[in-house]
């Protein structure tokens, strides 16, 4: 096998593997990954089996640490499958090439041990994101990576049935939503700059981590992919939702609402709608995102928000690995 460093001249047959992948998705897409280029020194992988291209790995380095990817909910290993005969009927058959992950694994560790490279820390995708997550896990550990970091992701899985709390859908029945209107937008500004920027520094101090520059910008590179809900009350925008559409996933970016939001359970029927278009659609996950602090601890109020609308806990975590001799 050949491991070659990522150059934009291969960058039709990254992306091409991308979205043939079990695991990846419009993230790992170049045109995605290159809008903070700025930010990252790219040092991105692509594995070769004689001249087909069989795995990509999303990556970037600083000093002798390379990541898998700071500037990405999740990375690590994005695997090219093959088809077994049942396949063709049924998605969930497709099966990775008999033994390749372990493969991968230790030609990627291989690499980054030949070029110097000491540490190597990457973001495990929530295990509804991979099909083979189990099976990707158990080979990991089996090179004594270690556990860095845990999240707690809240998702509801459709399949299962969905059952929000009494509580949450309240305002169909007492005409509270009545007022409500959900308009879809691909125009960022007003949600960005009048309602999630505040909200965020009013109660968390922070900022979004795309700019309104950026989230426009990606959203011009994949508007099927990318999508803006607003409620609307008495012609004002009083709460809004950023999606990305990973296909059967359906994950919440940014949710925020003003205090006329808050007062109208704005937030909880925007919610409510868009899973039940979710599974109208044939969605099978909506992932609602993580209830961490910058620091780890567990905001408790937003689990239970997200409890109340359907959700369980889904780990993610963070692994690394360290390459000294």
């Amino acid at each position: 096998m050949k491991v070659v460093k990522y150059s934009s001249s291969y960058k039709d047959q990254w992306n091409d593997l991308i979205k043939k992948s079990a695991n990846g998705c419009f993230l790992h897409d170049r045109n995605f990954m290159e809008y903070h280029s700025d930010r990252f020194e790219d040092h991105s992988l692509m594995f070769f089996e004689g001249e087909e291209l069989v795995a990509c790995f999303p990556a970037h380095s600083a000093q002798s640490v390379i990541y898998s990817h700071l500037g990405l909910t999740y990375a690590g290993l994005m695997t090219s499958v093959v088809k077994s005969e049942a396949s063709i009927t049924n998605q969930q058959n497709l099966i990775v090439s008999s033994g390749l992950y372990p493969i991968l694994v230790t030609e990627l560790i291989e690499y980054l041990k030949h070029h110097g490279f000491k540490r190597l820390e990457i973001k495990l995708p929530p295990p509804f994101f991979d099909p083979y997550f189990d099976e990707h896990y158990d080979h990991l550990f089996k090179y004594k990576f270690e556990i860095t970091e845990e999240s707690q992701d809240l998702v509801i899985n459709l399949k299962q049935g969905w059952s929000p709390s009494h509580k949450k859908t309240a305002g169909y029945r007492n005409g509270k939503f009545d007022s409500l209107k959900i308009r879809v937008c691909d125009d960022f500004s007003e949600f960005w700059e009048e309602l999630l920027i505040p909200q965020l520094r009013k109660r968390h101090n922070a900022k979004p981590t795309h700019s309104l520059k950026e989230i426009q910008l990606l959203q011009s590179r994949f508007p099927s992919q990318i999508l803006q809900y607003d409620v609307e009350f008495e012609g004002s925008k009083i709460a809004g939702i950023t999606l990305f559409d990973f296909g059967n996933i359906l994950k919440v970016q940014y949710a925020a609402g003003n205090d006329i939001g808050f007062e109208k359970n704005a937030m909880d029927f925007l919610y409510l709608e868009i899973i039940k278009e979710a599974r109208a659609l044939g969605k099978q996950y909506v992932d609602l995102g993580t209830v961490n602090h910058r620091d780890g601890r567990i905001n408790h109020g937003l689990m239970h928000f997200k409890k109340q609308l359907g959700a369980v806990v889904t780990p993610v975590i963070e692994i690394a690995l360290d390459l000294r001799p």
